[in-house]
């Protein structure tokens, strides 16, 4: 796999500097609009510097990524420009003076479990015990929440599974039906991705794709996943959301056998050469299929990870390759974004959790004790985490 290849979706150097000077000036014209007193402005942004150095991880990563005209940080937040992408910083500029906003309209992220459907049972599914069940959840009841959560001023929707291709037409409906004031995103393995398909997402309003590919060798990925066919369906689906301008990022499950150095470089490589932006590395938890399995990483697989992540996003000579996302890594430095701090859960009958892992589940999305929800798990805090201290 050539380390040459020079990925269109990343920009650095002057262009970087000169993004993120857009973007400084940007939300500085934003929160002036909101907040005119030049001492309320001040304590706003520090506020905001606060917050943004409480969440900086290591070094800064001298890259970001630009698709259909918009700049990415990061897989699972906004791009700019779009008028929510400083929604997250506007609820920072609240807390820092006292103001008021609900729990639910302090989400970055929420990601909703669309549907119990999949065509595969894949060797690490968290929803292996669920799959292909009776759907709770009707097409109204979807509607429901985008609404729900729009209205709270989430600016970053996720549709997970199952296999949310499975429902593909409501899917359509959904964000065909959503106001123009979040971003939305899918999980998938490629299942009916095709480049019909991928354009009809894309006009429909969807703007990323989050393709779990478990291998770079399409026989270790079938294998995986316990189908012949699905390495193909995710090369079809990444050359798809390529042509359609979504943003691409592949996903992989590190397990034991995976996490050497020589295997995430090569995926790197590998995932840089079908055009994605970001690779996002995920440990394997025991939950679903791995329930009572011990997968979960030793220390010395985790130094290797962090090394690595630190490694691959800083150093000139990876300039080139995607930019690389690892939770895990946050959760131990600096906290777990999860657990209704600024990311819920939503799963496939409607219940929020902490997140896909800490299934801590609560009242109902629709129900009006959300708030509520929200802050229970907050003091309950990270289950991973505490484990794993």
């Amino acid at each position: 796999m050539s380390n040459n290849y020079k990925n269109p979706h990343l920009i650095f150097g002057f262009q970087k500097f000169v993004t993120e000077l857009s973007i400084k000036l940007g939300l500085m014209a934003f929160l002036y609009t909101r907040y005119k007193n030049p001492k309320t402005f001040f304590k706003v942004l520090k506020g905001i510097a606060a917050f943004k150095s409480r969440f900086t991880i290591g070094q800064k990563i001298p890259k970001l990524a630009k698709v259909d005209g918009k700049v990415y940080m990061n897989c699972n937040v906004s791009g700019f420009p779009s008028p929510y992408f400083f929604i997250p910083m506007e609820m920072e500029a609240r807390k820092s003076l006292n103001l008021p906003n609900t729990l639910l309209e302090q989400q970055s992220v929420v990601q909703i479990a669309l549907t119990k459907k999949c065509p595969l049972n894949c060797e690490h599914c968290f929803e292996g015990d669920i799959l292909n069940q009776k759907e709770t959840l009707t097409l109204e009841d979807h509607l429901k929440i985008i609404s729900k959560l729009q209205s709270a001023g989430v600016p970053m929707i996720q549709f997970a599974g199952g296999e949310p291709m499975s429902r593909l037409a409501d899917l359509l409906t959904l964000l065909k039906s959503a106001k123009k004031t979040s971003d939305f995103a899918i999980y998938t393995s490629g299942f009916k991705l095709n480049r019909e398909n991928a354009f009809a997402l894309k006009d429909a309003g969807l703007t990323s794709v989050l393709l779990s590919i478990d291998h770079y060798l399409p026989e270790k990925h079938n294998a995986f996943r316990r189908n012949d066919k699905v390495f193909s369906w995710a090369m079809e689906a990444a050359k798809s959301a390529v042509e359609a301008k979504l943003v691409l990022t592949f996903i992989v499950c590190v397990t034991r056998e995976f996490c050497q150095r020589e295997h995430l470089l090569n995926y790197m490589k590998f995932a840089n050469e079908h055009g994605a932006a970001f690779v996002e590395f995920l440990e394997p938890r025991s939950i679903g299929n791995y329930q009572g399995k011990d997968v979960m990483l030793r220390p010395f697989e985790l130094d290797i990870l962090d090394d690595f992540f630190l490694e691959v996003n800083t150093k000139k000579e990876f300039k080139h390759l995607p930019i690389l996302i690892y939770p895990g890594y946050q959760q131990r430095t600096i906290g777990c974004a999860g657990g209704g701090s600024k990311y819920l859960y939503i799963d496939t009958d409607g219940y929020m959790n902490a997140c896909p892992y800490c299934r801590n589940k609560k009242t109902h999305i629709l129900d009006d004790r959300h708030e509520q929800s929200i802050a229970e798990m907050r003091l309950e805090g990270c289950e991973i985490v505490e484990n794993l201290a």
